[in-house]
């Protein structure tokens, strides 16, 4: 996925180097990435019979599935994703995405990995178990609020460029080993970054009310008990979908379209204050100027000013 994105769209916004490959019989390439204010949403293509490990390290990366999955990794969460999982279009936000990215052939790969494990347990692991995990969740799943995820980001920050390849897969091993495990024992976290295509649907209608109804007061628990949904999921799956958790994303819009008042029309503070949910000025003129650097009034007469001098 990334690999092929790089490969049509590079340009001078996105660095991207390999710092490490194995034989063409373990069939593993490790790479950097660091793509500078890429908003815009991107057709994915994939190799078959690869998977993908791509372990954020600043920044965001949303995933949409064919199937209409969506998922968003930020810093310190991997994702695991492959040909089956028919990725429709990524896209990054949140500034500069920087990550580093495993690209496995898998039937080489699957090989080296079932030697490794057999020189060290007795039990059979085989990455066929990984695949079978990501399949179960349409082939792109993400490992989140996890040690493993803490360790990898502030050991990769202490090593060379020269290491940091050998390291990453290393890490992978580990990881894959684990989810073998936990599979072989029934206990893969639940918690895996997922929400599936209805649950989207459910989640985008609250966002829709949302918006209908910015200027009253909503809180998670009401929104949830309207679309019988649990806070905690909601809280989840939202900001997995737009990035931003409900409360802040609620607020941000408030403040846009209070901007576009100020600039469009000639009520009062007051009284766009109170169209956009707020009940005085106060705290309105406080998350105005923290947001836009400015007080609304100075942010009003800075357009007309600018709208002055364009004429």
């Amino acid at each position: 996925m990334l690999a092929e994105y790089s490969d049509a769209w590079a340009s001078s916004q996105m660095y991207s180097e390999e710092i490490y490959r194995c034989s063409p019989t373990i069939g593993v390439i490790v790479r950097e990435y660091c793509l500078a204010q890429y908003e815009a949403s991107y057709l994915a293509g994939m190799q078959p019979a690869h998977l993908e490990g791509i372990f954020c390290q600043s920044g965001q990366l949303q995933v949409t599935t064919a199937q209409g999955t969506v998922t968003t990794v930020e810093a310190g969460e991997l994702l695991l994703v492959t040909d089956a999982a028919a990725v429709r279009n990524f896209s990054f936000d949140c500034g500069c995405f920087r990550c580093i990215a495993a690209f496995f052939d898998h039937s080489a790969t699957g090989e080296s990995f079932a030697r490794a494990c057999a020189l060290l347990s007795e039990s059979p692991l085989h990455l066929e178990q990984v695949q079978a995990l990501l399949n179960a969740h349409d082939g792109c799943t993400v490992i989140r609020n996890t040690t493993w995820g803490a360790s990898c980001l502030a050991s990769l920050c202490q090593l060379s460029k020269e290491q940091r390849g050998a390291y990453f897969l290393l890490k992978l091993w580990e990881l894959f080993y684990l989810l073998c495990s936990w599979q072989a024992a029934g206990t893969v976290p639940h918690e895996t970054g997922y929400c599936d295509h209805y649950q989207a649907d459910v989640v985008r209608s609250v966002h829709d009310y949302m918006l209908a109804h910015f200027d009253q007061h909503l809180t998670v628990q009401e929104l949830a008990r309207r679309f019988q949904l649990s806070p905690t999921f909601l809280k989840n799956c939202f900001r997995r979908l737009y990035g931003t958790p409900i409360h802040a994303y609620l607020k941000h819009y408030r403040l846009q379209t209070a901007a576009r008042l100020l600039c469009t029309t000639s009520e009062s503070v007051l009284a766009v204050a109170s169209s956009v949910g707020y009940t005085g000025t106060s705290q309105f003129g406080t998350a105005f100027k923290e947001y836009y650097h400015m007080t609304p009034a100075q942010y009003r007469r800075l357009y007309h000013q600018k709208n002055v001098q364009n004429r």
